[in-house]
């Protein structure tokens, strides 16, 4: 086997397609952090993240052959997480954290505290949303996206993005108004 040159995204996709193990370990590598944070966003739990972003590898490893030369890899491969995290979420999929927070919480800092309670009304926020607007939310805010990917990602029309996108950081703001009111008072 061929040893491989540094990171040239286009070979390393073409050598994966012809079952070099090797390019597609480098393909892992690249991408397996920010599809996990994309998971563990849409998911809300590390556990799950986890499943949700080796999942994602073994079905873009099975459907490789399928991948259209000169495509986005990384737009590809997260259309698959999307997807595998909507199913989980569609599946109402939800375990319990690994260990009890409670303990680790009282021996932070006050600011740690804050910062923490914060995350916390976000993610609760954000794991309220129906699951088609949790992932608009997520794609757009968090992820940056544009309405023109999201909309190619989730393989539906711009417009329907923006009305999900609307009614989504609606409901954030709803789930968050409180919170907000009672931290400026």
């Amino acid at each position: 086997m061929r040893q491989m040159e540094p990171w040239d995204e286009r070979q390393t996709i073409k050598q994966a397609k012809e079952g070099n193990m090797q390019a597609f370990e480098l393909l892992v590598k690249k991408f397996q952090q920010p599809i996990y944070y994309l998971c563990l966003r849409m998911a809300g739990r590390p556990q799950a993240a986890d499943d949700l972003a080796q999942e994602t590898f073994i079905k873009a490893y099975f459907a490789l052959a399928s991948f259209v030369d000169g495509m986005n890899f990384y737009s590809w491969i997260r259309r698959i997480a999307v997807n595998s995290s909507l199913n989980y979420l569609k599946a109402g999929k939800r375990e319990e954290p690994l260990g009890g927070r409670d303990n680790v919480i009282k021996d932070l800092p006050q600011d740690e505290l804050q910062k923490n309670e914060i995350e916390k009304k976000f993610q609760d926020a954000l794991k309220a949303l129906p699951p088609d607007q949790r992932a608009i939310f997520v794609l757009r805010v968090l992820e940056n996206q544009s309405y023109r990917e999201i909309a190619q990602t989730l393989d539906i029309s711009e417009g329907t993005v923006m009305s999900r996108l609307n009614r989504a950081r609606k409901k954030m703001k709803e789930a968050l108004a409180d919170y907000l009111a009672r931290r400026r008072a």
